[in-house]
């Protein structure tokens, strides 16, 4: 039984390590990058509206006197996003 345990938490490790990420140019001018298979994206310059699926947070009222940056965070694959617009 410990045995099995050990052997799933291996192959859940490795499915971690080599999930990879990607980078792209967003169409709005800015970055998005997903870490994790998507599990994290972070995008600069976003500004687009979030998914109405999603816990959504907008930090700008908490942080950020500048004006809007324009960063979205989303976290486990879009279940919760934090926007800074």
């Amino acid at each position: 039984m410990k045995l099995k345990l050990q052997i799933f938490a291996l192959i859940g490790l490795i499915a971690v390590l080599f999930s990879g990420c990607a980078t792209r140019n967003t169409s709005s001018g800015g970055r998005e990058t997903s870490v994790l298979g998507g599990a994290v994206t972070v995008a600069s310059d976003s500004f687009q509206p979030t998914n109405p699926a999603t816990i959504d947070a907008d930090t700008s009222k908490l942080v950020g006197k500048n004006g809007p940056s324009g960063k979205k965070v989303s976290l486990f694959w879009g279940l919760l996003t934090l926007h800074d617009y």
